[in-house]
């Protein structure tokens, strides 16, 4: 089957390796995608001093993809998680 081209927002809860959709019981594979990234693909001429990317979850078997609010930043040095404002109380 194929990846969705939708993303739905979850909210984890104790465990999170169960497909929403489907039911499938063994995890996700994740993907990134930068935030702001241009739609049509076109790189901009001003460069963030610290890009950003949503974690996606996919399932491997239904193809549905999940967005659990976290985002992460990629560097040479060191990689970091960044907590979602939108779990934030």
């Amino acid at each position: 089957m194929g990846v969705s081209a939708e993303i739905t927002s979850i909210k984890p809860g104790d465990d999170l390796h169960i497909c929403p959709a489907c039911g499938y019981e063994y995890g996700f594979h994740t993907s990134f995608i930068r935030l702001n990234a241009p739609k049509d693909g076109k790189t901009s001429a001003v460069k963030s001093t610290r890009d950003l990317y949503r974690v996606i979850l996919i399932c491997p078997e239904c193809g549905a993809r999940f967005d659990a609010g976290w985002r992460v930043s990629f560097s040479d040095e060191e990689s970091h998680v960044v907590l979602a404002a939108t779990f934030l109380h």
